[in-house]
C-alpha cells in the first residue's frame, strides 16, 4: 500500500494514542499476568509499527526546520 505522508502521520498519531492508553491501563488496572503479557506484547508490536512508519515518513517527507 502507498500512503501519503499525511496518512502516515495520522496512523502514527493513532498508534501513539493506543500505546499511551495501554500504558495507562497497565498502571491503573488490576490485571492478571496473562492480561499484562497480552497488553505488553501488543504495545511492543504497535511501537514497532510506529517506528517503521516514522522511518518511512522520514524518507518520503523529510522534516523541514
Amino acid at each position: 500500500m502507498n500512503f501519503s505522508p499525511k496518512a502516515i502521520r495520522f496512523i502514527v498519531e493513532a498508534l501513539e494514542y493506543r500505546i499511551e492508553a495501554y500504558q495507562k491501563q497497565l498502571e491503573t488496572e488490576n490485571l492478571n499476568d496473562d492480561e499484562v503479557s497480552d497488553i505488553t506484547n501488543d504495545m511492543m508490536f504497535l511501537e514497532s509499527l510506529s517506528q517503521e512508519l516514522k522511518k518511512a515518513l522520514s524518507t518520503i517527507a523529510p522534516s523541514v526546520f
